[in-house]
């Protein structure tokens, strides 16, 4: 029986098909994005892109056109909420802005503008490419690149892989499946009988779909695979676009701010009742670097949103949400409860913050004013019974600087001697350690090595406050194996139906060790919470080591970032022209690759027409020239079923061309002589057959300069269809014997 061609609803299979396949990509930014809003965008280019390639396949004059419209109104209405003049700058360094956003990111139009159009492309190459090849695995491309584009974009964010990953092998697998089926059928316009390969490959396919998927989300659970940190993020070659803000460390401003008479008012919390009950503190920074004299912050601070990361060890907690107004508190470091799950101001958030995924700290990357608020809320660990049993986490800390005191390692022996071996009842008893000693502020400021010990030394000969055993702490934990760090805030107290006034008296400095399931949890050595006495008595002596002065004290950016672009005087915040610099650095790199690609295309093609052209024998260039005229063909979109005869395929391009495609039938003559008598070939004949060609280019481009010859000369499709053709050849038995072509 003869094979009639696919129905139209096969075809719109295919589509709908090739439309999925390219929407499985936007999956992968599940929670990436703080919510699902930009779902709607990204499916809605989508399906503008399938459609509009659907409708208009036959003409690309129009398809073109017709798509970018639509890509236009989704960018417009759907991305950019109405607004077109925000359409190009939103697009100028998206997907720079992509990669230094923190997650989860709040869909705004900025970071949609790259993926959207992402999707657009992948939808309308790949239903393109349905339509106008034959290849099973030619429209899985564009999908499988937009896949890529999504895992890059997210690198080890979190992210739905699993169900996009499934999603995707079974809309792939699937249309390659139908695909071969419909190739097959197209093909084989001369089998008797219908095979039972169609059903085999079928099969197939499914057990692969199957199979694969089972194997991606179940096995990728099981399995001992590497966990999210361990992914390339190009997060961490991208520096993100913050102007490096110079200062001393947060640690050394303590005594200062303590010192102040009368205290000065720095800002305001204000919380409900109930949830007042669970705040004792602020946190402004928090300090992991030690260099033997100096604590420092070694963040890197990403543009952050309303939404921010959570601590995935933070698992015991609960939320508590504040609003803060700033009076005369100096940046950068803003107060923050806890974790900060979530942080609103008035009007655009999306550029005024920076946040540190990794230490949960924020910073201000625009000059705050007296009067200046915002909202956060807070994820504040849950002190069970649970707790006093729970381990730490794997040490996350720099290794300390040699040189560590005697009495430092003696009061981390005897800590280590006298308490068993859970890290909580260990870190509880140095805590009550340190609050024992004797607490003073009129001693000389400082937390190095030197500092430490003459702290621990004792009433007569030393003694010191927050900034000192808060190192103190630190050290001696890390020293125990602990992931310790030195937290730098404002303690919260007298406050009255939730409303907490804090002054510079309240500056203060405590510890936080890392725990599985209850995050960075609070560590006081300071007596009392801080409370210190102010004078010692007259008749004790005081011998102080010598500490360098506050002026020495070594500056250290607060967010420690790199930036190719000086600031201005006093100016910090958000610089997008950073951002934009690699933008068009990146611009001139795609152009050469492409470029690039371009070349080698043409110099392939070249080659393998000079040796087609200069073979041993006269039969052979003839081949050759005919295998040239079948190249202009699917230059032009004409593919020939492998099963038809040199004169059926001259047929073929006659009914597609017209008379353009009269050298082909000379042709045909010429290479069923060259299969069947060779002999009666001669040079004139291997001369006609490559004239033959030349006729030919100029027929089907009558003009020497036009973009119908450049694209044709720049078109890929005949350096990787030979393996096709012969791939089809084995899979109906046919050979060069038979008369068919090639």
């Amino acid at each position: 029986m003869t094979w009639r061609r696919f129905p139209p609803v096969g075809r719109l299979a295919e589509v709908a098909l090739a439309t999925t396949a390219a929407a499985a990509g936007t999956l992968v930014y599940r929670r990436f994005f703080a919510t699902d809003d930009y779902l709607l965008a990204l499916a809605l280019a989508c399906l503008a892109g399938g459609v509009t390639a659907a409708l208009g396949h036959r003409r690309a004059w129009i398809a073109l056109p017709s798509a970018v419209a639509g890509l236009a109104v989704i960018m417009i209405w759907g991305v950019f909420g109405g607004s077109a003049s925000a359409v190009l700058s939103g697009l100028d360094g998206s997907w720079n802005r992509l990669l230094t956003v923190a997650a989860p990111a709040d869909a705004r139009g900025e970071l949609l503008a790259a993926p959207t159009l992402v999707a657009w492309a992948v939808a309308f190459s790949s239903v393109v490419l349905v339509l106008r090849t034959r290849n099973a695995l030619a429209p899985i491309l564009p999908p499988l690149a937009g896949f890529l584009f999504a895992l890059l974009t997210v690198g080890n964010q979190a992210g739905a892989h699993p169900l996009a990953t499934a999603v995707f092998l079974v809309t792939a697998l699937a249309l390659i499946a139908v695909r071969t089926h419909r190739g097959t059928a197209d093909g084989a316009v001369r089998i008797e009988r219908q095979s039972s390969r169609q059903v085999v490959a079928l099969v197939t396919a499914a057990g692969v779909v199957a199979a694969g998927t089972s194997f991606g989300v179940l096995g990728g659970r099981l399995l001992p695979l590497a966990s999210g940190e361990h992914r390339f993020d190009p997060r961490d070659v991208l520096a993100p676009p913050v102007v490096r803000i110079d200062t001393l460390t947060p640690l050394s401003q303590l005594k200062k701010q303590l010192n102040e008479s009368p205290p000065r008012p720095l800002f305001t919390v204000r919380t409900t009742p109930d949830s007042a009950t669970h705040l004792d503190r602020v946190r402004t920074a928090a300090l992991d670097t030690f260099d033997g004299t100096t604590w420092t912050a070694n963040g890197t601070y990403r543009v952050a949103g309303s939404h921010l990361t959570v601590d995935p060890a933070l698992q015991h907690r609960r939320p508590v949400t504040a609003h803060v107004e700033l009076q005369e508190l100096a940046g950068p470091y803003l107060p923050v409860i806890g974790w900060p799950s979530r942080l609103d101001a008035p009007g655009e958030t999306g550029s005024r913050f920076g946040f540190d995924p990794d230490s949960g700290v924020v910073v201000s990357t625009v000059p705050t004013s007296p009067g200046f608020g915002y909202d956060v809320t807070g994820e504040t660990y849950v002190e069970d019974k649970d707790l006093a049993q729970a381990a730490t986490t794997t040490p996350r800390s720099p290794p300390l600087p040699p040189g560590v005191p005697e009495a430092v390692r003696t009061l981390a022996a005897s800590v280590a001697e006298r308490n068993g071996p859970f890290a909580r009842a260990r870190l509880s008893s140095l805590e009550s350690a340190l609050q024992v000693m004797d607490h003073r502020l009129n001693g000389p400021p400082g937390h190095s090595y030197a500092a430490i010990a003459r702290a621990l030394a004792g009433w007569d000969v030393g003694g010191g406050y927050a900034e000192q055993y808060a190192a103190a702490f630190t050290v001696i934990a890390r020293m125990l194996g602990y992931p310790a760090r030195v937290a730098v805030g404002y303690r919260l107290r007298s406050g009255e139906d939730g409303v907490f006034q804090v002054t510079t008296a309240d500056a203060h400095a405590w510890s936080e060790v890392h725990f599985e399931g209850y995050g960075w949890v609070a560590y006081d050595p300071s007596r009392n919470g801080g409370d210190i006495t102010r004078n010692p008595p007259p008749e004790a002596p005081r011998v102080v080591a010598p500490q360098p002065s506050p002026s020495t004290t070594t500056p250290v950016p607060a967010p420690r970032l790199d930036s190719s672009r000086a600031a201005a005087p006093g100016e910090r915040g958000f610089r997008w022209d950073d951002v934009l610099d690699v933008t068009l650095l990146l611009g001139p790199a795609v152009i050469l690759l492409v470029l690039l690609t371009g070349g080698l295309v043409v110099l392939g093609k070249t080659r393998r027409r000079r040796k087609r052209r200069d073979a041993p024998d006269h039969a052979a260039r003839v081949l050759g020239a005919w295998r040239e005229q079948l190249d202009r063909l699917i230059e032009r979109g004409v593919s020939p079923p492998v099963s038809l005869t040199f004169h059926e395929v001259a047929q073929h391009a006659r009914d597609t061309l017209g008379d353009a495609s009269n050298p082909i039938a000379a042709t045909a003559e010429l290479a069923t002589t060259a299969i069947y008598a060779p002999e009666h070939l001669d040079r004139q004949d291997a001369d006609r057959a490559w004239e033959l060609v030349a006729l030919l280019d100029a027929e089907l481009y009558p003009g020497r300069l036009s973009a119908a010859r450049l694209r044709a000369a720049l078109n890929p499709r005949p350096l990787w269809t030979s393996w096709t053709v012969a791939r089809r050849r084995r899979h109906a038995g046919e050979n060069l014997e038979t008369g068919r072509y090639r």
